[in-house]
């Protein structure tokens, strides 16, 4: 990640050294600390939060989520006012007090004897935790959802397999809802005030056989609708306000699912706010961040 912060410098890097070092438990764990007040929080296995004093490594205080069979891989929590905000193993999303590790409130957001997972880290944005669903073989697909930071009662939710008779219902090989996996939100989402959107990519479907041969019904696409897709939502409502498909019918495993950028770059004498990213081609699409409207694509020279 990139800090605007200069106390470390070209001329000084060289010369940084290990000041503490606090032993963690061997897992399946792609964490990122948060620092905040000289605070180091962490997610680490298994389904442990743990808040650090980050001048000498000393543990403050620790929260070990109790009755787990098998901890999933997690990559951070959110940090907002007093509350830590942590997906867990058994699909729950739990609010713990900063100061003390208390739990506030403990909300289940899916069974938790179900093929889903909570993998990225949950984002605040106003009054909500926001969380996307990694589902990876689950019947009718992922999704993103919203639990209010006070109650963690769910806000709204966001499916990202499109429903027959609803937009982009059509687009899966006329396949019924039950046949229809992934669009897996396993990675970070981008937010941008200005424009109140959050945009996050969906994972394509590994079970790609129905998706193979067309079935030569009018009105009736193999695109596979959203997978592959920039998705810009409100996040007040979780209303879809536009989406971008990358790579439609995805039979390779591209994935455009990976965290978005937002710039301002200067397009045909004018600044304009643009969304990107890219797959695992490396090949970056950048996209009119309040429109999805398609602007350009730069091949990064990794292709054979």
């Amino acid at each position: 990640s990139y800090s605007a912060l200069s106390t470390i410098n070209r001329d000084n890097v060289g010369q940084l050294t290990a000041a503490w070092r606090a032993p963690i438990r061997q897992g399946p764990s792609m964490t990122v600390p948060l620092v905040h007040d000289g605070v180091m929080f962490i997610h680490t296995f298994p389904d442990t939060v743990l808040a650090l004093d980050a001048s000498n490594g000393n543990v403050l205080w620790r929260y070990r989520r109790e009755g787990i069979q098998r901890s999933t891989t997690k990559t951070g929590i959110a940090l907002h006012g007093d509350k830590v905000f942590v997906p867990t193993s058994d699909k729950h999303m739990v609010a713990l007090h900063a100061k003390t590790g208390e739990v506030i409130w403990d909300k289940a957001v899916a069974p938790a004897r179900s093929p889903y997972s909570l993998r990225a880290a949950p984002m605040v944005v106003g009054d909500k935790v926001i969380q996307g669903v990694t589902a990876t073989r689950a019947p009718k697909g992922g999704y993103v959802f919203a639990l209010d930071i006070e109650t963690g009662e769910e806000a709204w939710r966001f499916n990202t397999i499109a429903r027959p008779g609803e937009e982009g219902g059509d687009t899966w090989n006329d396949v019924p809802l039950e046949r229809r996996t992934g669009g897996s939100v396993w990675h970070q989402y981008t937010y941008d005030k200005e424009l109140n959107l959050i945009y996050f990519g969906a994972a394509p479907t590994y079970d790609t056989g129905p998706l193979v041969h067309p079935v030569e019904k009018k009105g009736v696409s193999s695109e596979a609708l959203f997978t592959n897709c920039t998705v810009a939502l409100d996040p007040d409502t979780g209303r879809m306000v536009w989406w971008y498909q990358h790579m439609e019918n995805d039979q390779w495993d591209l994935d455009w699912v990976f965290e978005r950028q937002i710039v301002t770059l200067n397009i045909d004498g004018k600044p304009r706010k643009v969304v990107m990213n890219m797959g695992k081609m490396c090949l970056l699409d950048a996209l009119d961040a309040a429109t999805g409207e398609y602007l350009f694509s730069i091949d990064s020279g990794t292709q054979d």
